[in-house]
């Protein structure tokens, strides 16, 4: 466990020296764009470092910062790891998937037309749309991808009643993408990206 890779590249590339403490939540947020085993990874490295404060191993902790190279960086000692452990766990587990939010069939769809495929955004890649919908944390994404497992469905049976309703909530948006000719690669590749 010592390796602590996924720490490092934490603090050198999301939460770098010029960024401030005050940020770390944005930088977490950007960090969500890894895979969901490099998250984890990086969690139980958070974890670790945390087991070896409670157990009073700050030698074994200046030894990491020295064998990372982490003095160049914002927890260059051991009252930076132990302010890192404190603040960035709250801040992971804030966007982890909880079992107790029940899902709400098109509310994440409908939260998705009102705050990101919004008419004045309508150019936005299906890349960058999955970008800020991972941003919104992991039981989001499985609710939202539930909603479109039920977008897929409705189309795919032709449900006359059901369409109306979906492109009734999308055009009330200003959003068109459910009529249009990219309504399945958009959710083939929502699924993808948001699957990683």
């Amino acid at each position: 466990m010592e390796k602590l890779d996924e720490t490092k590249y934490f603090l050198q590339v999301y939460f770098a020296p010029q960024v401030e403490w005050e940020q770390l939540e944005d930088a977490v947020i950007d960090h969500r764009k890894l895979s969901r085993k490099e998250r984890l990874k990086f969690k139980e490295e958070i974890l670790y470092l945390k087991q070896l404060l409670n157990q009073n191993q700050y030698d074994k902790i200046q030894d990491i910062i020295n064998i990372k190279y982490l003095e160049y960086t914002q927890v260059f000692d051991v009252r930076a790891i132990q302010r890192l452990v404190n603040e960035i766990l709250p801040i992971i587990e804030k966007y982890e998937y909880k079992k107790d939010i029940s899902y709400v069939p098109l509310k994440a769809l409908t939260y998705t037309f009102d705050t990101i495929i919004i008419p004045t955004n309508m150019f936005l890649s299906f890349d960058l749309i999955a970008i800020d919908i991972q941003r919104e944390g992991d039981t989001f994404i499985q609710h939202f991808k539930q909603d479109l497992q039920y977008v897929e469905k409705t189309f795919s049976e032709n449900d006359e009643t059901k369409k109306k309703e979906l492109l009734k909530i999308a055009n009330d948006k200003g959003v068109y993408i459910l009529e249009s000719e990219y309504r399945d690669s958009f959710i083939q590749e929502m699924f993808e990206k948001l699957s990683q």
